[in-house]
């Protein structure tokens, strides 16, 4: 089934869950920048250094060592926002999903089965509201069938009082509809027993 097409507005919708998946990308790809930075920088400073230390004078050396320094905090500079933009675009892939699912069971909570969760395309979380919306139609279609029997059950004690408060009574109908309430209640039970509850 195809996902409908709507563009959320608002790109920071739970901040916390947001801000600490942007925190971990931006910590990781730190660690990763400084790692890789340092092992080449390490690893090629150490055998050009010793090569270029015959040819250029000390001075110098340091100079494009700081040169070099600069280089790679400056790149790190200029690439952090950029980190922060595919974070923030990341975990709103995560975060609008999370929002709709909860708005939705919310909404569930009070009573309201006929609420579907539904999500953009490419977000996350997709098998998960899916499941949930399986469980709710299960649940609406059970609800559907009880409500039925119960107001069969209604009428059934309905035409009894009737039947009671007629002279003559008539036993033989009264038999036939306490044993239809008996077969309903036993549908009711059976229903209900799909159901596990704490």
């Amino acid at each position: 089934m195809p996902r409908p097409i709507f563009r959320r507005r608002k790109y920071i919708i739970q901040k916390g869950l947001q801000f600490r998946y942007i925190g971990l990308v931006f910590g990781l790809a730190l660690i990763a920048s400084i790692v890789t930075g340092w092992t080449v920088f390490a690893t090629g400073w150490h055998f050009l250094g010793e090569k270029l230390a015959s040819v250029y004078p000390q001075g110098r050396l340091v100079y494009v060592l700081r040169a070099t320094n600069l280089a790679l905090l400056r790149n790190l500079l200029l690439i952090s926002p950029l980190i922060f933009i595919l974070g923030l675009l990341f975990s709103h892939r995560i975060a609008g999903p999370v929002y709709r699912i909860s708005k939705t069971l919310e909404e569930i909570i009070k009573g309201n089965l006929g609420l579907k969760i539904k999500l953009r395309e490419g977000d996350e979380l997709v098998d998960l509201a899916d499941m949930i919306n399986r469980l709710t139609e299960s649940f609406n279609n059970t609800v559907v069938i009880d409500k039925d029997i119960a107001i069969k059950i209604e009428k059934d004690l309905e035409e009894i009082k009737k039947l009671l408060a007629g002279q003559p009574c008539d036993y033989a109908k009264i038999e036939l509809l306490v044993n239809s309430i008996h077969a309903k209640s036993k549908e009711l039970s059976s229903s209900f027993s799909k159901w596990t509850v704490a």
